[in-house]
């Protein structure tokens, strides 16, 4: 029976330029760097014999030459895996592209247009893919006619959006039926940054693995590939983290603290009990909140500048609410009252819930700014 070990990995971005990171960029640019050498590592130390790269594997086909450089050094030392490229969107094949270029190692394949094969030399194996283009691929990559069933193990790497049938996309639409009558054994998909259970269509299973490092706040937790075997009859793929650090955004009750150096404090020790002891390394979106007294309102900057000194990067947002007693100031003749009696009035007329709350966090706003300071801006 056919078996190939497979390392099923996507949407790495190197050389992102990382911008809001702003003095971390050049640091965690190179950190992505050395993630895909460590699953280049792990392609040498567990016997992977084929590595799928599905797609956006750099961030623009412009990538600095030295990136493009230290990639092809890389791969250059795992001769016994086979890696198979399907660019993407963003680093889409063209004539100034990476992938044109023709000292690339032998043992890596591009994808360099329309869906095609190769095989893979006394493994039984077929591999099939498609590269973008341009920026938009609007028609199926994914071919409509099956591949030839037989004793090949067909495997396929696509980047692409999985859509519903007759959805259309800019991105390589690839609707359940493509992928249940293309014969594939396994389609490994690269786009959505994150990550999917083993899914199926037909017979067909794919899987997105997402990125194997987080690039921001809509990037969050676990990140890393799926590794394991294929073979006709069984599928034994698992989710591997690889990522360096971790983006986490966290809820931090400081409620009742009177300074801004006790807010760090508390928010310190949320992160060790909630994170371990490797908690300093992560990259965290603070949201303060809890009920605080009107002669102190947080400042997220000198709050991030106490935390900074402990953590590798930080951002804070201020959603705490003045404690008050709402009824008591609805009833006061003062502009303050009737500022409370009209907000509750909108509130208790809220549509739906996602309303109520940004009227409640419009009179908290309203309140500090009668009581105090109001600072806005996120950190």
């Amino acid at each position: 029976m056919n078996k190939i070990k497979i390392l099923h990995c996507a949407d790495l971005h190197l050389g992102a330029e990382l911008t809001s990171l702003g003095s971390k960029a050049g640091q965690r640019r190179e950190e992505m760097l050395m993630t895909f050498d460590r699953i280049v590592s792990l392609c040498k130390e567990e016997g992977v014999e084929l590595l799928l790269i599905a797609g956006d594997f750099f961030e623009s086909s412009g990538t600095d030459a030295a990136t493009v450089r230290s990639v092809k050094k890389a791969l250059s030392e795992i001769p016994e895996t086979a890696v198979a490229v399907a660019p993407g969107n963003h680093d889409y094949v063209s004539l100034d592209s990476p992938y044109a270029d023709p000292d690339w190692p032998a043992n890596v394949h591009i994808f360099q247009s329309g869906f095609d094969c190769f095989e893979l030399p006394g493994k039984g194996v077929r591999v099939w893919g498609a590269g973008f283009t341009g920026t938009y691929v609007t028609e199926p990559l994914l071919g409509e006619t099956g591949a030839p069933q037989g004793d090949l193990l067909n495997i396929c790497v696509l980047h692409g959006d999985l859509v519903a049938e007759n959805q259309s996309s800019n991105y390589n639409p690839i609707t359940p039926s493509r992928i249940r009558f293309s014969g594939m054994d396994y389609l490994a998909l690269g786009h959505i940054h994150m990550r999917t259970e083993i899914l199926h269509s037909g017979r067909t299973a794919y899987a997105y693995c997402g990125c194997p490092e987080g690039r921001g706040f809509d990037e969050l937790g676990d990140k890393g590939v799926y590794i394991g075997t294929v073979s006709r009859d069984r599928l034994d793929l698992a989710f591997r983290p690889v990522c360096r650090r971790k983006n986490l955004e966290v809820r931090v009750d400081i409620g009742g603290v009177s300074a801004n150096n006790e807010a760090a404090a508390v928010v310190l020790h949320t992160l060790q009990r909630q994170f371990g002891e490797t908690y300093a390394d992560n990259l965290y979106k603070i949201i303060l909140e809890g009920a605080l007294d009107a002669s102190f309102s947080p400042d997220c900057a000198a709050i991030a500048a106490r935390l900074e000194n402990g953590l590798y990067f930080v951002k804070l947002r201020d959603e705490t609410r003045l404690r008050a007693d709402l009824n008591a100031l609805s009833k006061e003749t003062s502009l303050k009252g009737i500022f409370v009696r009209r907000m509750l009035e909108k509130i208790g007329a809220a549509a739906g819930e996602a309303q109520k709350e940004q009227l409640r966090r419009a009179l908290d706003i309203g309140l500090k700014a009668f009581d105090s300071e109001v600072k806005l801006n996120e950190n």
